[in-house]
């Protein structure tokens, strides 16, 4: 194997991986579990009963959440994944478990 070969390999290699890092960054968070809403979201017009516009619009200017939340044909759960249903139910079933215990005190 001649060495131009062998250094075609390794930029292929490094172009390949760098693909594959920024495949990976900046994905967006999925809802958390704890909050029972996010089980029951089903369009973009749930999320706005709790999270405001204006909390959007101060994270869009840190650069910390992008402008397609202004757009109304797009869905937050296209970036958003719902909390899977067992990891919920199981957390809901836990945290009733616990309750239950501080009434019986």
């Amino acid at each position: 194997m001649k060495s131009r070969d062998l250094i075609f390999v390794l930029i292929l290699l490094t172009i390949v991986g760098g693909l594959y890092y920024l495949s990976t960054k900046n994905k967006a968070k999925p809802m958390p579990v704890t909050v029972p809403a996010h089980s029951v979201v089903t369009a973009r017009t749930d999320c706005f009963g709790c999270h405001k516009p204006e909390k959007f619009a101060e994270l869009e200017a840190q650069h910390k959440h992008p402008g397609k939340w202004r757009d109304e044909r797009v869905s937050c759960l296209l970036c958003h994944t719902k909390p899977d249903g067992s990891k919920a139910e199981q957390h809901f079933l836990r945290e009733r478990e616990q309750f239950a215990q501080l009434l019986r005190q």
